[in-house]
């Protein structure tokens, strides 16, 4: 299970937007998951079913094959922090927008909703 938060819903322009991925194992067995790269996860913003920023965007991840285990009821958590600006560096328009993550190697997905005013 994978649950996104932000620190709260709404936020001032300029304000850094920060977000919290919490990744669970809520089976009964470990959960062992085979990442193609040092990559663990990706965190998109969109408006109007664009995308206006991703995480990974202009990022590098080092090539290397990893398995990681999470056992019954552990938790991995990431930390995401979006300064409001999109693909050129602008400053995106106030209003509302979704968060999307999701974790790779795994079919772990969530969102949820902001607003900047």
């Amino acid at each position: 299970m994978l649950i996104v938060r932000t620190d709260k819903p709404t936020y001032s322009r300029h304000e850094p937007v920060l977000m919290t991925l919490t990744w669970t194992n809520d089976s009964k067995a470990p959960q062992e998951v085979t990442f193609p790269s040092a990559q663990r996860y990706d965190v998109l913003v969109e408006r109007d079913g664009q995308v206006v920023w991703q995480w990974s965007a202009g990022k590098f991840f080092a090539q290397v094959l990893t398995t990681l285990v999470i056992q019954p009821g552990d938790s991995r958590v990431f930390r995401v922090e979006w300064d409001q600006k999109g693909e050129h560096n602008e400053l995106v328009p106030a209003g509302a927008y979704v968060v999307r993550a999701w974790i790779y190697g795994t079919h772990e997905q969530g969102g949820t909703h902001i607003v900047l005013a």
